[in-house]
């Protein structure tokens, strides 16, 4: 008789739900998607700030099995994209194995069960024969470390934890950062506030976005031509997989982007002084681009102004900057990103020996693949250590972590085991060509930005393209894992990854 399984998926973001849909593709149906929120949709869901919208076109940020022919534009908003997931969760049956409003605190090995104890904050447990974390990188928000050198009377908030009660009309707003969110909310807020203050620690480099909605021929197309948003969407990733080699230190494809980066800089900032203070030092790739469409314009407005000191402290109505400047402010907004490098950090898991991943990852987070980790049997993570693209769609990425989970389990199933761990010695090779792979990469440059480890160690970045993990995830092997549980494990060392100087 097969194996059965039951299986624990944490978060139903975009990559929790596909691994639904592929095991019930695969005949497994004793699995429950838990999550935190009232519904699906993961960092769609819990975002909702003004003007957040994907930086990834619309037609790739979308499953390769469930194109969708109506996206509006090319790249959509929030609540398009959340509209999106949840329509595939409905479509694919996935509501009866969703146990939302549950937030998972802790999940523990037990050596003789072979089984994993889910425990919820409630106090609740649950039992399963695999687990699976599915909750992401962008789920801690990072709060600015801001002395209060009097109570702070007004109103601050990050980004993540989106308060829509506050009114910004003719307000006094600070904005904190300069990534991604702060391009899309800046000109949003300045629409509404008397005065805006983007407070930055260091300047972006930022790429138009030339976004536009589609026109009714294009949609049309889309819905009644079965091939023609199939080969539209190759045409996006072929495109992304070409822009690869601007993760390199010095290449032509980096220096092109910087280029266009600098004109497009030296269109739209008409003053001298404004244009130094956005002009970045660091190389460009270094920290995630910023792509955008009206940001630079926003902030050559007379009501907007760029402060270039990070913030220091807050007094009673002011924000207070690192050279002692005083902003008169009544909100302050912290998009300032999460702690991405901190996998599973909101989560206790203990593995085999009672083993606490936190301790094991002490040196930086890693797995085999993003996925397994030695000494954590019957455990898989999607989006986990080293999986984020810098140049293509992380829906694909994850969709190749979910087909290679539910082949595993497909082999656990047809040769009847109940255990799998994958090999330290696995591991260990697998972390070499990881660390091979980043030399020369832009993100060993003297840079600070959320991809590293406390030792530096480059921990969240794919350092190849989108088809090289694609083409390591489409075959389970199963002599990379242990199908029993070893005698004795041998602790995986982790050493920093060589800079590289800043050209």
């Amino acid at each position: 008789m097969a194996k059965t399984f039951s299986v624990a998926i944490i978060g139903a973001g975009p990559g929790g739900l596909a691994l639904g849909i592929f095991l019930r593709k695969a005949g497994f149906t004793d699995f429950t998607i838990f999550d935190r929120e009232d519904g699906v949709g993961g960092t769609w869901r819990i975002n909702t700030y003004p003007g957040l919208a994907c930086d990834v076109k619309s037609h790739l940020y979308s499953y390769s099995f469930d194109l969708n022919a109506h996206w509006s534009r090319m790249w959509s908003g929030q609540e398009e994209i959340l509209q999106y997931f949840e329509r595939c969760a409905q479509r694919y049956r996935l509501p009866d194995n969703l146990q939302l409003n549950t937030e998972i605190v802790s999940a523990r090995w037990g050596s003789e069960t072979r089984t994993w104890t889910l425990t919820t904050a409630g106090g609740e447990e649950h039992t399963f024969d695999i687990v699976v974390s599915a909750i992401g990188l962008f789920t801690q928000p990072v709060m600015p470390d801001l002395v209060e050198e009097e109570p702070f009377t007004g109103t601050i908030m990050h980004t993540a934890r989106w308060d829509h009660s506050v009114d910004l009309r003719d307000a006094r707003v600070a904005v904190l950062g300069t990534g991604s969110t702060a391009a899309q909310l800046v000109p949003e807020v300045a629409k509404q506030a008397a005065k805006v203050y983007s407070v930055q620690r260091s300047p972006t480099w930022v790429l138009p976005k030339p976004d536009r909605e589609y026109t009714g021929r294009e949609k049309w197309m889309f819905a009644h031509i079965p091939l023609a948003k199939k080969i539209y969407r190759t045409r996006l990733w072929l495109r992304s997989e070409s822009n690869i080699s601007v993760i390199e230190n010095g290449s032509d494809k980096t220096e092109e982007f910087k280029g266009i980066a600098l004109r497009t800089l030296e269109a739209t900032v008409a003053d001298d002084e404004l244009r130094a203070k956005l002009t970045p030092t660091h190389p460009l790739g270094c920290k995630r681009l910023v792509f955008a469409t009206d940001y630079l314009q926003t902030l050559t407005q007379p009501h907007v102004e760029v402060v270039s000191s990070p913030a220091r402290s807050l007094r009673s109505r002011s924000l207070v900057t690192e050279d002692g400047t005083e902003l008169d402010v009544d909100v302050v907004l912290c998009a300032t990103g999460y702690a991405a490098a901190d996998y599973l950090g909101q989560i206790e898991v203990r593995g085999a020996d009672d083993a606490l991943l936190s301790d094991t990852w002490r040196d930086g987070a890693f797995a085999y693949l993003g996925m397994a980790v030695p000494g954590y049997p019957n455990f898989f993570m999607l989006y986990g250590p080293n999986t984020n693209v810098g140049s293509n769609s992380v829906i694909f990425m994850l969709e190749a972590q979910a087909h290679y989970i539910v082949r595993a389990l497909k082999y656990m199933r047809r040769k009847n085991r109940s255990y799998i761990e994958v090999r330290s010695d696995v591991m260990t090779r697998f972390l070499e060509r990881i660390d091979t792979w980043m030399q020369g990469t832009v993100w060993l440059t003297r840079c600070s930005n959320y991809f590293r480890a406390p030792n530096g160690r480059v921990v969240t970045q794919w350092p190849r393209s989108a088809r090289t993990f694609w083409g390591l995830t489409r075959r389970f092997n199963p002599g990379d894992y242990g199908f029993d549980a070893p005698s004795s494990r041998s602790r995986i060392r982790v050493g920093a990854q060589t800079s590289v100087k800043q050209p």
